[in-house]
């Protein structure tokens, strides 16, 4: 059952189920990596401003989107981190996503575009489901599981001449199938380790999935609380409470109240936050009808389970090195890319 003879049908049978959607996946994942870059240089207009005088309150921009979109529920806001990127709200609008672009110098709305029809989104439903929820997002977990078999079928397989791919490199001169395979050697163990990592990680997101599916489901809201209104809620006084709290805290995004609900959630990071441990580390919890400070969370000091799930995610999305990183990520990725087709060319000769 594992001579070497069984172990290479089952790496050829790995590869063919899962090949087309790892190819899907190598090119999807590349854009993720550099989704804010990608999203910038696509609509500069929407994620660039020109820095100019003094930044408007926060309160002046929540008042500007419930005056455009009063009846729209607010989900977010991500403070810009930078003086020239705008401001970008994400609300629901009549059962549609919204991105909402602001100039925190004027307080003025730029743009607004339907969130699910952006690159990045669409690159992202692709990546996890191929825009066939819940479905897809099966489907994409069983290319993970191929991933890995193929990786781990490969390896075994290959076992005894795995380094002596980097002496014979690739043989151009030689037929076609000897040249693949060449190229398909040499890759995959340049990107083994990168494979192991992308596919062990994405298997486990996929079965939070499942888990999120087939469990309990979603906590059921609380309708008892009053509404509060978008306006009402004082800000820039929440922003200063949580600072007043948490030492050096550096507020990015604003989760605003779900319905029913009466706390909001600053995120951020301090200077010594941990960028492995998730995009960010420090959270304060404020009361949305008077801003009062209610609690705090750091990353560093949470359970075995939250690190693991975000050390994983920081890995697979490869968002922890910076633009270095970011470069490496998608050449491997690439490297992927060629292995699964060079590997689909010799199914092919070989048939």
């Amino acid at each position: 059952m594992f001579s070497d003879k069984a172990i290479y049908r089952y790496h050829r049978i790995f590869g063919l189920i899962g090949g087309l959607f790892i190819l899907l996946l190598t090119v999807t994942g590349s854009i993720l990596v550099v989704e804010k870059q990608v999203d910038a240089l696509l609509n500069p207009s929407l994620t660039q401003v020109e820095a100019t005088g003094q930044r408007q309150p926060y309160n002046r921009l929540v008042a500007a989107l419930h005056q455009r979109y009063p009846a729209a529920q607010v989900r977010n806001m991500r403070l810009s981190d930078s003086p020239t990127e705008a401001i970008r709200a994400d609300l629901m609008d009549k059962g549609e996503r919204i991105w909402v672009s602001m100039n925190p110098y004027t307080g003025a709305i730029i743009g607004a575009r339907n969130a699910e029809a952006t690159l990045i989104r669409r690159a992202r439903e692709l990546h996890e489901n191929l825009l066939l929820e819940p479905v897809g997002g099966f489907v994409m977990g069983l290319a993970g599981i191929c991933l890995l078999g193929s990786v781990l079928t490969g390896t075994w397989y290959y076992r005894r001449s795995l380094l002596s791919v980097f002496k014979i490199g690739v043989r151009w001169n030689k037929a076609p199938r000897i040249v693949y395979a060449d190229i398909h050697k040499w890759l995959g163990v340049v990107a083994l380790l990168f494979m192991l990592m992308m596919s062990a990680t994405g298997i486990f997101f996929h079965w939070e999935q499942i888990e999120r599916k087939f469990g309990d489901g979603p906590r059921p809201e609380n309708k008892e609380a009053a509404p509060i209104s978008l306006a009402a809620i004082p800000v820039d006084a929440a922003i200063a409470s949580a600072k007043a709290s948490i030492a050096d805290f550096q507020p990015q995004l604003i989760d605003f109240p779900k319905p029913g609900d009466t706390t909001m959630v600053i995120r951020g990071n301090r200077p010594g936050s941990i960028r492995m441990l998730g995009k960010y580390n420090v959270s304060a919890t404020v009361d949305a009808r008077d801003g009062h400070y209610v609690s705090g969370f750091d990353a560093r000091d949470a359970d075995l389970e939250y690190i693991a799930e975000h050390i994983f995610e920081e890995l697979h999305f490869g968002r922890y090195g910076g633009i270095i990183t970011q470069v490496i990520y998608i050449l491997l990725a690439m490297a992927t890319a060629v292995v699964t087709v060079t590997g689909l060319f010799l199914w092919y000769l070989k048939k």
